[in-house]
């Protein structure tokens, strides 16, 4: 039986846009460090009104304003929920898609705006890898920047995990392409 969380590593689907008989050989989103350091700020600061709650109770309680607490509470709970969510959505929907032809990147920069650009895999002159600092170094995932021939700007993958094997996997694609 197959994970859940591999709806965010692996897709055997097509894409709006895709080809005649192009293949889709990796679909990519940051890694999942990125995602669980975000789920643990909110974690934290849900629990910041726990703590003030539990320290403010007598003095609530005693003037009749635990009522008037809960509906604040009942806000900022709703609005760490829709944060949440947000952050859970731009992390699915920022992705990058390889095909044997081309680099797809969709960057989602809110609910309603996203951009989508290509880069064809023979455009291709330059490609290198960036890791910074321990975690990305432990948890091997980092930055890969694509330079293409002309004036183009340089395609950026950001905090990909595996940047090295992503690397190898194009410029074998794009050997193959010219």
């Amino acid at each position: 039986m197959k994970s859940i969380f591999s709806i965010f590593i692996e897709s055997t689907n097509s894409f709006d846009g895709q080809e005649n008989g192009e293949q889709v050989i990796l679909l990519i989103r940051r890694h999942p460090f990125v995602i669980l350091i975000r789920l643990l700020f909110f974690i934290f600061i849900a629990l910041i009104p726990i703590l003030i709650g539990a320290i403010a109770s007598p003095f609530l309680y005693s003037h009749n304003l635990l009522s008037l607490c809960f509906f604040f509470y009942s806000i900022y709970y709703l609005l760490i929920w829709s944060l949440l969510f947000y952050s859970f959505t731009m992390y699915t929907l920022d992705a990058w898609i390889i095909t044997d032809r081309r680099i797809i990147d969709s960057t989602q920069h809110g609910f309603f705006n996203r951009t989508v650009s290509e880069l064809r895999l023979s455009r291709i002159q330059d490609m290198s890898v960036q890791t910074q600092g321990v975690i990305q170094t432990l948890l091997h995932f980092g930055d890969l920047q694509i330079q293409t021939a002309g004036t183009e700007e340089k395609f950026k993958l950001f905090q990909i995990p595996n940047p090295e094997r992503v690397k190898d996997t194009i410029a074998k694609m794009a050997t193959k392409n010219t």
